[in-house]
């Protein structure tokens, strides 16, 4: 996190050695003046430290930022499995180099509760708490201290999930923002309990960022930092060392400091980015100073930037980070390194916090990567570094850093137990075991199958796919440092997967008795290694729309009798091993159940002026009629049900009118309330009136 503008500050008169003609064929032509221009300052820089200090080692505290913990990232630290997935990941790889703290923001208003209660998301709060608690337990029993800057969000270059804070910020006067900042580090100190605090890192881009123009002057910056310790103080927050900063180039840059050690914070923070004029010199300036107060000086961020003079205060902050990513820039970075390594030594820091470990772990190729957007670059050069950090992995820049701060290493971790198959199936298995130890740290693990080594990978478990069922395969691990070396290889494990092979697809589906209420189903069985466990029936009104009607069938026959007359149906069948292993389903067959039959014989056994009366045979089927109903009109095509009749074959109408022709049809319906075809129609005219009564046909 840093606001670049030009640097004004000549405070020692370190001496700059002349622009060497360096140039380096990897660096693409645009970037060798930036190239040549580093290398002479970092040079410059070492030659002073190595001028004045002894090379007596002293016990930094070496803290590269965990930077998948980062709170700037906001929601993606609260995705399900990210923590496991990711944070713990990063920090098995950090502690691989060597590391022995982890630095991480935990900035405002990250645990400020207001700020959820703005955005109507009261509940975060709480997963927030418990997100960076589970950090600073994870870091802690890694035997590591963490390092903490509270200072204010922003979006993370290259991640998901951030917030856009900016209309928070500016709905704050200058009270409410010094009373945010003071509470969310109270939270902090008291819910998260890091080693140490830093309160204030960059007043100039804290400023910026939360829309705060008070902040940016030495005065504004020490009534925040005033502010936040009295409310530590009245909160008795113990075992927590309280810091402050700012960044080389600042305007003032040692009144700020000065100012911070007035106050009663444990030690004084810097920042180092650009590494143009005399921004290296004034590391060592700053650390005189602070020294002189009596006070530790430590370092919680610090890269070299790639930008030229010229380009200082006109570039975002995107754009020059987006350069970090490429890997003609290594030797820089190391350069880089050692000499801030160096200097935490000769000025005895308390830690020293490098902020882009995602480099320790990969870089992109300028030649794929280089003609992409910042934009595009950023989160490309992350997820190298999460792949890498999965497999293990480590750039020139992560194994030299790694030797900057330990030392030549040449011991293997220890052998891995051999591992265990925590699961398989018919062509894969899930390899576990017990972690390896190591002087250091271990940084991953090397699975060979039969022999061949297949992955790297920083952690078990391990899923090995693609086997052929059935198959013999032996399994072995070896174990390797961040520097290289390689265990020996563990006891194997021998595994025979089961051949979980599916059953073949029935055959021969057909359908024998059919009924207006039934179907019966056969077909002929299935075979396979694995065993016939049994048979499922799939059924649906189209091909396309079939669901299992019976799941656990054992015989090759089935009597499907959810059906529904004069309707057509599709079945299919397919078959299941012992394992549940399923076949694909067989062709589907078309069966259409039979329609209801109708009444017959409808005919008249009696018909006078005021009455017809009807009879007819009853319906056949294989179910007996719930009843009948008897539809009437006065022309043969406007026949209406008149009644709904019992299951009773006769009926007499009453409401007839005399010397009128009438039509008459019957149907049946079943108990579910299916009905069937009509009976033929029957043409019946009423006696004039008071005409004797004809009866029969």
């Amino acid at each position: 996190m840093r606001q670049l503008s030009p640097s004004k500050l000549v405070l020692c008169a370190l001496a700059t050695l002349p622009l060497a003609a360096q140039t380096n064929p990897d660096v693409p032509s645009q970037y060798q003046a930036i190239y040549s221009n580093m290398t002479t300052q970092i040079s410059a820089f070492q030659t002073a430290i190595d001028q004045g200090w002894d090379a007596t080692p002293y016990p930094v505290a070496w803290a590269p930022h965990l930077s998948s913990a980062e709170s700037d990232q906001f929601t993606a630290l609260i995705a399900p499995g990210y923590f496991t997935n990711t944070v713990l990941v990063e920090l098995q790889e950090l502690q691989a180099t060597g590391a022995m703290a982890v630095t991480t923001h935990i900035s405002f208003p990250i645990l400020y509760q207001p700020f959820y209660d703005y955005t109507d998301n009261s509940s975060q709060f709480q997963q927030f708490v418990s997100f960076y608690q589970q950090v600073a337990s994870a870091v802690h029993a890694a035997g590591m201290q963490l390092v903490v800057e509270a200072t204010v969000a922003e979006s993370l270059d290259g991640t998901t999930g951030g917030a856009d804070f900016e209309p928070y910020y500016q709905t704050l006067d200058w009270n409410d923002f010094m009373n945010g900042r003071a509470q969310n580090a109270v939270n902090v100190a008291q819910l998260i309990q890091p080693d140490y605090l830093s309160l204030i890192c960059e007043p100039d881009t804290e400023s910026a960022n939360a829309y705060q123009p008070t902040e940016d002057s030495p005065s504004g910056a020490l009534e925040l930092l005033q502010s936040q310790l009295t409310a530590l103080d009245q909160a008795n927050i113990t075992g927590v060392q309280f810091g402050a900063g700012a960044g080389t180039w600042i305007e003032s840059f040692t009144t700020y400091l000065q100012n911070y050690a007035s106050t009663e914070v444990n030690y004084i923070d810097m920042h180092v980015y650009p590494v143009n004029n005399s921004d290296l010199e004034n590391v060592l300036a700053g650390a005189s100073v602070i020294q002189q107060s009596g006070k530790p000086a430590a370092v919680s961020e610090a890269w070299p930037d790639k930008i030229a003079n010229s380009e200082l205060g006109t570039l975002d902050i995107n754009t020059i980070d987006s350069r970090d990513a490429f890997s003609f820039w290594a030797p820089v970075d190391t350069a880089f390194l050692q000499a801030m390594v160096d200097c935490a030594q000769y000025q005895q820091f308390l830690f020293f916090a490098p902020s882009f470990p995602a480099y320790f772990a990969a870089y992109l190729d300028y030649n794929t990567y280089g003609t992409d957007t910042p934009e595009q670059i950023l989160p490309a050069a992350f997820a190298a570094a999460a792949s890498a950090n999965k497999a293990g992995a480590f750039t020139s820049t992560g194994t030299a850093f790694s030797t900057m701060i330990v030392g030549p290493d040449t011991a293997p971790p220890s052998i891995p137990a051999a591992p265990i198959a925590s699961t398989a199936s018919s062509t894969g298995v899930t390899l576990t075991w017990v972690p390896a130890t190591d002087n250091v740290g271990v940084a991953g693990y090397s699975v060979y199958r039969d022999g061949v080594p297949g992955a790297q990978i920083a952690a078990p478990p391990f899923y090995d796919t693609g086997l052929t069922p059935g198959d013999t395969y032996t399994y072995t691990l070896s174990a390797f440092d961040a520097q290289g070396n390689t265990s020996l290889l563990s006891a194997p494990l021998v595994i025979t997967l089961i051949d979980l092979s599916p059953p073949t697809v029935p055959t021969d589906l057909s359908a024998g008795s059919v009924t207006q209420n039934s179907v019966s189903l056969t077909w002929s069985p299935s075979t396979g290694g694995g065993g016939v466990g049994g048979y499922r029936l799939l059924k649906g009104t189209s091909p396309d729309a079939m669901e299992i009607i019976a799941g656990y069938v054992l015989e090759t026959d089935y009597m499907d009798l959810n059906v529904i007359p004069a309707n057509t149906y599709y079945y299919a069948v397919e078959s299941y091993n012992l394992q549940g292993i399923t076949s694909l389903p067989s062709g589907p067959i078309t069966v259409a159940t039979l329609a209801l039959p109708p009444p017959s014989n409808l005919m008249t056994t009696a018909v006078t002026d005021a009455s017809v009366s009807l009879i007819w045979s009853p319906s056949g089927g294989t179910d007996p009629p719930a009843g009948y109903r008897i539809l009437k009109g006065n022309s043969p095509t406007s026949l209406q049900v008149v009644v709904g009749s019992d299951p009773d074959t006769t009926y007499t109408d009453s409401n007839v009118w005399p010397d009128t022709t009438f039509y008459y049809e019957v149907e049946m319906f079943d108990a579910r309330g299916i009905t069937s075809a009509p009976s033929s129609m029957l043409t019946v005219t009423t006696l004039p009136g008071n005409m004797p009564a004809v009866t029969g046909p």
